[in-house]
């Protein structure tokens, strides 16, 4: 890649493309701009450059990518991957050992279309960013004490993660957004049926979550958040999705699972003032950090337990 004024506009003298594209579907124009060289995006634009094709042209980049494919779109974004379509049964059989009612019934789910999700829960990091760059309401929580940077954003409200993924869409010209409910069972499943990702033992719990081990033979070395990825990943290669922090997903609350949608959509009648959180937290036993366990809060309400995860839409 050519890196001054001169060269650029010698090659466009020359006759390059001043809209070509590479794989990645990363224009030249695309190119300038995270250089912040205004001179050659200047030069470009004159040259025929037009913002549009860029946009397109990252569009058929991001359709390209194929599954497992990790990438993030922009230095302060967080780092996705992208999941495949597939079906999957959602909720707990009546067998499984601390199931509850709001578990069901249990009931097939179809995932249409490949879609992103964080390999993480978002970051303090992340989350200052956002308000660096004057989003996410200004809100700077509180850290507990516990620590910033890698470790996941805690006092943040259902209201606030619909906030920092606005600001994401803004940023990034994406679709960010909220996992749905049904979304986020199926990757934590992650193609399993088993009462956690590992297995049907919590004795996995200290390898695999960042929860209340006092009932089990192990320590997973933390008494609040840990930093972000420090457990095994799942299959899907996500981490943290049980324990640690719960995370806000954008579906209302309803009792069960009767009438819930059958496409991985989220669900938005029901009541509607609290959403539902999944995962559990680190305060929390392993028979609440199964992959069926469901719970909600108040959508306004900032909790120290209380994170998120975020999905973006794969066009």
């Amino acid at each position: 890649m050519t890196e001054t004024l001169e060269s650029v506009q010698a090659c466009l003298s020359a006759g390059a493309d001043p809209n070509g594209a590479s794989e990645d579907g990363r224009t030249t124009l695309d190119w300038a701009v995270e250089r912040e060289d205004s001179g050659i995006t200047a030069a470009l634009i004159a040259a025929g450059a037009d913002p549009a094709v860029a946009a397109a042209a990252r569009e058929a980049g991001g359709a390209a990518m194929s599954l497992g494919t990790v990438f993030s779109d922009c230095a302060a974004c967080p780092e996705m991957v992208v999941v495949p379509a597939g079906s999957f049964m959602m909720g707990s059989p009546g067998s499984e050992e601390g199931r509850f009612d709001a578990e069901g019934p249990r009931h097939r789910v179809t995932i249409g279309s490949p879609f992103a999700v964080g390999v993480y829960e978002v970051t303090f990091a992340e989350w200052d960013a956002c308000v660096r760059a004057v989003g996410c309401g200004g809100h700077r929580p509180e850290d507990e004490g516990w620590g910033r940077g890698g470790r996941p954003v805690i006092n943040v409200s259902w209201e606030d993660a619909r906030e920092y993924v606005r600001w994401l869409s803004r940023e990034t010209g994406e679709e960010y957004r909220l996992l749905s409910e049904a979304e986020w069972e199926y990757v934590a499943r992650a193609g399993t049926q088993t009462a956690w990702y590992w297995g049907e033992s919590e004795s996995g719990l200290c390898r695999y979550a960042n929860g209340d081990d006092d009932d089990v033979s192990c320590s997973d070395g933390h008494e609040q958040t840990a930093p972000v990825g420090l457990f095994e990943p799942n299959a899907f290669g996500l981490y943290d999705v049980l324990g640690n922090v719960w995370e806000w997903t954008q579906d209302c609350w309803n009792e069960s699972y009767s009438g819930a949608p059958a496409d991985g959509s989220a669900w938005s009648s029901g009541d509607c003032s609290d959403r539902v959180l999944r995962g559990g937290s680190w305060d929390y036993e392993p028979w609440i950090l199964r992959s069926a366990f469901r719970d909600w809060d108040s959508a306004g309400n900032r909790n120290y337990d209380n994170g998120f995860r975020v999905a973006r839409t794969i066009n």
